[in-house]
């Protein structure tokens, strides 16, 4: 509650040199190339929905919002090992096979490796959940969320009784225990935010980011000054779970290490709390701060 107090909300997109380790939620984009489409008919979102939910019991990912547009896809989750690249990979390369099997055709289906953008904070994981259940309204796929078919809003703002692999609640507990008011809550950020002027997030991308910004004011106003958010992330924990894995003992790229580094910054800690936490020297620090990459 804190960043948002201050304003001190970013966001961290990658479209290369994917992280990924134990605890990490991502919002995952996707898209065809140039004009060309993933989904035409009912079949090829009901297959893509199918691969997702094999890969969430395959891989141990939790997904919690998703949107399957005509040419490209919003996915929200969490990994629980560090194999989120070979679970998108296989995911997505399975759906290739289909789709070019189905259609008689050749050549990539996707457009390049997908886009990545990590959540550190509560705020950036809520956006999030909310910007990819606005999508299909924005770009004129539907007159309301509740009447697109492939997304995962329903659960968020109806009662919802059927067994599902879309950890809703765990979304919805942010705002409120109590998940009928949650769920008012949620209504009402998603109808405030739909009257935020979106750019086009495959075109621009600060396009998440300047949503953000305004959705931070929003979330303000629906949650009381005496209330606080339930914090989802654990900072201290995020950074222990960094330091134990291999992947930045050993990272394949200094970008890698400057990245992670980039946004442990961004969220308020200091230089030797930094280097402290990851057993290295402040000159360390800032020496991987100067360099390009």
């Amino acid at each position: 509650m804190e960043l948002i107090r201050q304003g001190k909300v970013k966001r961290y997109f990658r479209a290369r040199h994917k992280l990924s380790f134990p605890g990490a939620i991502s919002h995952i984009t996707q898209r065809a190339p140039g004009k060309e489409m993933l989904f035409i008919d009912a079949s090829d979102y009901l297959f893509m929905i199918h691969l997702i939910k094999e890969s969430a019991k395959r891989y141990n990912l939790r997904f919690y919002s998703f949107a399957l547009m005509p040419n490209h896809l919003h996915l929200l989750l969490q990994t629980e090992k560090n194999n989120l690249s070979n679970a998108l990979k296989r995911t997505f390369n399975s759906y290739a096979f289909y789709f070019n099997r189905k259609y008689e055709r050749k050549g990539h289906v996707f457009c390049g490796r997908f886009r990545q953008a990590l959540c550190f904070d509560d705020t950036y994981f809520l956006a999030s959940s909310i910007y990819i259940h606005m999508n299909p309204v924005v770009a004129g796929l539907s007159k309301s969320v509740a009447g697109y078919r492939w997304s995962s809003i329903k659960p968020f703002i109806q009662n919802f009784n059927r067994k599902t692999f879309i950890n809703y609640k765990f979304v919805l507990k942010i705002l409120d225990q109590d998940l009928n008011i949650a769920r008012e809550k949620y209504k009402e950020l998603v109808k405030r935010s739909l009257e935020i002027k979106l750019k086009n997030s495959l075109e621009h991308a600060d396009a998440l980011t300047q949503f953000r910004d305004k959705f931070i004011n929003l979330l303000k106003q629906i949650i009381a000054p005496e209330e606080e958010l339930k914090s989802v992330f654990t900072f201290d924990s995020e950074i222990d779970a960094l330091v134990k894995t291999k992947y930045y003992k050993n990272p394949k790229t200094l970008a890698e290490k400057k990245y992670l580094i980039e946004q442990l910054l961004a969220n308020g800690y200091k230089v030797s709390e930094i280097a402290k936490k990851l057993g290295v020297t402040r000159q360390a620090i800032y020496y991987m701060l100067k360099q390009k990459t």
